[in-house]
């Protein structure tokens, strides 16, 4: 999403060179908060809300953009590419960094990794969640099952889906029940729609939620397809629409080499993804 760059002319003080004409980049404001809780900057931004678009130059606001981090905070350029400040050569005012593609949708290396590394400051449960999820076998029993359900509702921010999934069953036994023969058809289906369609079967779980739910069953072979991935990106939230997401996703790291598994892989792209989808 390409948009008319303005031009930075600041020459504020604050700033180790006079005059900028640098063309400025777009971020999310909930993201550009991030940024400055971390790096502690002084800024001239003033008051924003989490869901505007917020003027950034890549020259001038680089440090409160992490550019001393390892993990710069990624924006939106004005060509339509999600980058940091690790791809501005400030001495030649230029970007110098290749661009990376999935499904139409432009980001660098630099703007993955960090999406990747900040996706897992805002998620510390997710380890443990993994964790839970690896124990999960054809002898588990239903208080395990259950509760591996719960956690995992918890960690995607799902309370209401939880509370719903006990509402609509009429004992945990039911619930518990459903959850089992589900996750033996998913271990053993050959491709990701066949896995994640008795799951949207059961009565509480969309396709966000399930797929959350597998990602915490085998985080090297699903990802979560949800509302930001779909609204951002086009994937339909239905069997064929994740089989699709989950092959593209697999092409994409395969071509490009990429050291994370699937599951990290895609938080890093909802990171990034996020950043258009909530800003007005």
């Amino acid at each position: 999403m390409a948009f008319p760059p303005p031009i930075c002319y600041r020459k504020e003080k604050m700033h180790s060179h006079i005059g900028c004409d640098v063309k400025t980049a777009r971020i999310n404001g909930r993201t550009l908060k991030q940024a400055l809780e971390s790096t502690k900057a002084n800024h001239r931004f003033g008051n924003f809300s989490s869901t505007e678009w917020v003027d950034v130059c890549p020259k001038c606001d680089a440090y409160g953009l992490g550019g001393e981090f390892t993990h710069p905070w990624p924006f939106l350029c004005h060509d339509g590419v999600m980058r940091t400040v690790a791809d501005f050569d400030a001495d030649r005012d230029q970007y110098i960094s290749g661009n990376m593609e999935f499904a139409g949708f432009k980001f660098s290396e630099s703007a993955l990794e960090s999406a990747v590394f900040i996706c897992q400051l805002e998620d510390p449960a997710t380890g443990s969640v993994e964790k839970v999820g690896s124990k999960i076998g054809k002898q588990s029993s239903e208080a395990e099952l259950l509760k591996f359900s719960e956690l995992v509702c918890e960690w995607g921010r799902g309370q209401r889906v939880w509370a719903n999934l006990q509402r609509y069953h009429k004992t945990d036994a039911e619930l518990a029940k459903a959850y089992g023969d589900w996750f033996k058809i998913a271990v053993e289906a050959t491709g990701e729609d066949a896995a994640i369609e008795p799951g949207i079967k059961i009565k509480g779980l969309g396709v966000s939620f399930a797929s959350k739910h597998l990602r915490m069953l085998d985080p090297d072979r699903f990802a979560v397809l949800d509302e930001v991935l779909s609204d951002g990106l086009g994937f339909a939230l239905n069997p064929k629409g994740y089989k699709l997401f989950m092959q593209l996703l697999q092409d994409f790291s395969k071509q490009n080499h990429i050291k994370h598994n699937l599951a990290e892989l895609e938080s890093g792209l909802f990171i990034l993804v996020r950043q258009q989808v909530r800003s007005q």
